[in-house]
């Protein structure tokens, strides 16, 4: 049997031997004040890039492609010949209309010849009344014919100035269709077609809530692939009417392309400033957590955080608009924030300078991408 004093020493011994429990330190967390600023309002969509003006150029007359002094990509000035059409049939019109209007000058001078003798004679009584009448009309005939036939001349020079196919104005090839030998009328493809891309048109299309903020003159900027600057123009003009199968209403804008940057048929994401919000509240897009449709941010309070229920506004990239929810000055969590639940302690560290930033909220994913214990995940993890 055991001693009292024995028992005692092994109880004690016993107690010293036992580890004391362990507890789980509080997360550690980055916090950086709500700040205010000027937050524009955008309206954002994909844009369809399309030159300022572009025209075929192609033969009115039927005839063979002498010669193609351009080929795609060249730059053209106004007025500059780029192709020359021989016709077929012209030449034969154009010596049968010559021959036309020589004959008609000569019937216009024989008639004007009889028309000044009869009117010498007319006085004497050597001529009627009527032969003088006759006369007059013989010559008025004349004088009409003539003029259709150099009328007729004309029209056919002018289709011949047509077979020299010019600029329209200073611009650039977009396309060759034809080369030199092939046939070209009104009935084939154009043989050439010219833009003039030293401003492009860029096209947005606003859905039924956007359109209502646009305005003609307001700015735009437009983002294309391989680009890291926007180009900055303005809208030019709004379309009268919506679409009836896609709803949208596109806005023109204008953008300058002197460094031929912007080609057509590219696409883009344009956005237009239709007003600026001073003074307005703004967060990181890390601290902003996404769950359930809803927008939350932790708030410091003292040692603990507070989860605070906001709403959205603008998307500034790496920054968010909380149009309801917060006020400028409180402090709120930026890192750490996916181990944290309402009302849990917490340490502070410093924010570390060039953090990496993100762009855009989407919605609320599984725990593996930035969860926390209520279920929601981070905006940025979200994206």
């Amino acid at each position: 049997m055991f001693r009292p004093v024995t028992l005692l020493l092994l109880l004690v011994a016993c107690s010293e031997g036992k580890a004391p429990p362990k507890t789980k330190p509080a997360p550690l967390v980055t916090t950086a004040k709500v700040a205010t600023e000027d937050v524009p309002v955008l309206v954002r969509g994909p844009v369809d890039i399309r030159p300022v003006a572009q025209a075929d150029l192609g033969s009115k007359t039927v005839g063979y492609l002498d010669a193609v002094l351009v080929d795609r990509g060249d730059v053209v000035k106004k007025g500059q010949v780029l192709a020359l059409v021989r016709p077929s049939e012209l030449p034969d019109q154009l010596a049968a209309a010559r021959n036309t209007v020589a004959q008609a000058e000569a019937a216009r001078t024989l008639a004007k010849t009889n028309l000044e003798r009869a009117q010498k004679l007319a006085p004497n009584g050597l001529v009627s009344q009527q032969d003088l009448a006759n006369a007059t009309n013989a010559a008025a005939a004349a004088e009409a014919q003539f003029g259709a036939a150099q009328s007729q001349l004309g029209a056919l020079g002018v289709r011949l100035g047509e077979t020299r196919l010019e600029a329209p104005y200073d611009g650039v090839v977009i396309t060759r269709r034809l080369d030199p030998g092939a046939l070209i009328g009104p009935a084939t493809p154009p043989a050439l077609t010219i833009a003039k891309i030293d401003v492009v048109r860029a096209f947005l299309a606003a859905t039924e809530d956007q359109a209502i903020h646009l305005q003609v003159g307001q700015t735009a900027r437009v983002f294309v692939a391989g680009s890291a600057e926007p180009v900055t123009g303005r809208v030019q003009r709004i379309a009268p009417g919506f679409d009836p199968v896609t709803r949208t209403l596109d806005a023109e804008i204008h953008l300058p392309n002197s460094d031929g940057r912007l080609r057509p048929g590219m696409y883009g994401k344009g956005e237009i400033e239709t007003e600026v919000k001073p003074g307005a509240v703004v967060v990181p897009l890390e601290a902003v957590q996404l769950a359930n449709d809803k927008a939350f941010v932790f708030v410091v309070k003292g040692e603990t955080v507070q989860r605070v229920p906001i709403e959205l506004g603008e998307d500034l990239g790496d920054r968010l608009e909380a149009k309801k929810g917060l006020e400028a000055g409180a402090e709120i969590v930026v890192r750490g924030i996916d181990a944290l639940a309402d009302g849990a302690k917490i340490r502070t560290a410093q924010r570390p300078q060039g953090a990496e930033q993100h762009s855009g909220p989407r919605e609320a994913g599984s725990n593996k991408a930035g969860g926390n214990k209520d279920g929601g995940g981070t905006a940025a993890a979200n994206r």
